[in-house]
């Protein structure tokens, strides 16, 4: 069967004495050393092993740090209970071995996950060029059959991470989950609570980064896996709920598959960027649809502001000019005070997984984003000083989360849609020239700002450079006059008011009106268009 040996070739080639060395392996334990697992499996299926996993009656451990020194390869003990160690070789490549789990090679193939995960072959037989499938669980007919079949019950009670497995295992090889493996991980999905957040993670990212997610990360939430790890938030089990996730989450697959029959708005362009590796070997793909399901869940809980809200958080009844006080502060690891329902959500699920400060900074800015962009549409189209503060707070992010909006959004054909279709174009405008303005720098400075108006440094030159900001990404500025005019034009109404500039320290009586006299003094400059 040499159809079960070419895969396994480059690996072998890693390292110019590990056959011989493996050979030697097998004659030292009587020739029971083992290719197990996703080794078979993906050889069976022709794809290029590049883990190999060995297991054997004697020590793995020992044996497993014996073949490192021979090859010279770097070693790492992972399990010392059941004696399992990785030897790593050059390129990536890896190999495990480990001892038997149980008496005798059935028994140990009795207690892994799945009857595809559950075959063996000599692993002499391999170097030999003359192997055979050891498979008393029939995984290779289920594999044939493109069903997923749990080797008992007890699988997912001895590793409840196995749920999770089971959903990235179907996706990944195009596999049915049988109504009896179905049952009994649907049974025993609360386990997860149990599992770190490191391992939960690992799972999920591997199955929301891949291509077309939105059918299987839907029959996770049918299946209450959501409701398990996330409480508060996915449990609902209602059929309309479930055809709204699904319908949700395969329109964020289209637009991120770029699908030609979707009108993308000026999307596409921005796209690239969230192929980029984010962490470890996770793109931030991944990110992007857990978003896409965070949001489901915060809108079938009700937890989204209302446009009151958002028009507050917004700069509007609050009067700030930065949307997401609350954002940054909660991106960074710090208390934003536990008030906003939302973000509570967002940070229980940054929590759950352990993420890296910058997937949690991601996951705030791409939900938010999206949520200000929705609730911003809800009423009427936002004008382009709105849709600034969304691109403030959505920073690196704003290209996600105006996909999000997209998918999330109702049907062009719906008023409400038609307007987040189109805020969502002129927000990608704004972002494009947004970041031609980073790569150019501001008209003025803060020191021109002082020297202008006579002013401290302080909060008001910050608030100032905030709104040349929006500014100069809404208008084509071509000169530092016009920049001027167009900044300073607000502050000659009235400098001491709640929202304008003040003398020193916030002072409002002479220093205030030093501060208007600079301000008219500025304005009476030479004439200028804009």
């Amino acid at each position: 069967m040499s159809a079960l040996v070419d895969p396994v070739q480059p690996l072998l080639k890693a390292h110019r004495r590990l056959a011989s060395d493996l050979a030697d392996l097998c004659r030292e334990v009587n020739h029971e050393v083992y290719l197990v697992g996703g080794s078979v499996r993906d050889a069976i299926l022709g794809r290029t092993v590049r883990d190999l996993d060995l297991t054997l009656a004697a020590d793995g451990l020992a044996l497993g740090r014996k073949l490192a020194d021979r090859l010279r390869c770097p070693f790492v003990p992972l399990d010392d209970t059941d004696r399992t160690g990785r030897v790593v070789l050059r390129r990536r490549f890896t190999i495990d071995i480990s001892s038997f789990k149980g008496d005798s090679l059935e028994a140990d193939l009795r207690k892994r996950d799945f009857t595809i995960n559950a075959m063996a072959v000599r692993l002499a037989d391999v170097l030999d060029g003359r192997p055979s499938v050891i498979d008393p669980l029939g995984g290779a007919a289920d594999l044939a059959a493109r069903r997923l079949n749990a080797v008992s019950e007890a699988s997912f009670r001895d590793d409840p991470l196995r749920v999770l497995r089971a959903f990235r295992l179907a996706g990944q090889f195009g596999l049915g989950i049988t109504s009896r493996t179905e049952a009994w991980l649907t049974a025993l999905n609360e386990d997860l609570r149990e599992v770190s957040g490191e391992r939960l993670l690992y799972e999920l990212s591997l199955i929301m980064g891949r291509r077309r997610t939105s059918d299987r990360v839907s029959a996770m939430v049918r299946s209450g896996v959501f409701g398990s790890l996330f409480s508060g938030w996915m449990e609902s089990s209602s059929a309309s709920a479930s055809t709204s996730t699904f319908r949700r989450l395969e329109q964020t697959d289209r637009l991120i598959a770029r699908d030609v029959f979707l009108e993308d708005q000026g999307l596409y362009a921005h796209l690239t960027g969230y192929e980029a590796k984010m962490a470890g070997d996770r793109t931030s793909l991944w990110i992007l649809r857990f978003a896409s399901l965070l949001l489901c869940g915060i809108r079938a809980s009700g937890t989204v502001p209302t446009a009151d809200q958002v028009e507050g958080a917004d700069g509007g009844a609050a009067g700030s000019t930065d949307p997401t006080p609350e954002l940054v502060e909660g991106a960074d690891g710090g208390s934003a005070g536990g008030t906003d329902p939302t973000l509570e959500l967002v940070e229980g699920a940054a929590d759950r997984l352990r993420l890296s400060r910058r997937e949690r900074q991601s996951l705030h800015q791409l939900v938010f984003g999206a949520v200000w962009l929705l609730e911003g549409t809800a009423l009427r189209e936002p004008d382009d000083e709105a849709l600034c503060r969304i691109l403030r707070g959505s920073k690196d992010d704003t290209p996600g989360a105006a996909l999000l909006a997209l998918a999330h959004a109702p049907d062009e054909g719906n008023a409400t849609g038609g307007r987040t279709a189109k805020a969502a174009h002129r927000l990608l405008r704004l972002y494009t020239r947004h970041r031609n303005l980073r790569a150019k720098g501001l008209m003025l400075n803060g020191a021109d700002i002082m020297d202008d108006l006579g002013l401290p440094e302080g909060p008001e030159v910050g608030r100032l450079l905030d709104k040349l900001e929006t500014i100069q990404t809404i208008h084509d500025i071509r000169t530092r006059e016009q920049a001027r005019k167009m900044l300073y034009v607000d502050a000659a109404h009235g400098l001491t008011g709640a929202h304008g500039l003040t003398g020193a320290h916030g002072q409002t009586g002479a220093e205030g009106r030093t501060g208007a006299e600079s301000v008219q003094r500025v304005l009476r400059g030479p004439d200028c268009e804009f």
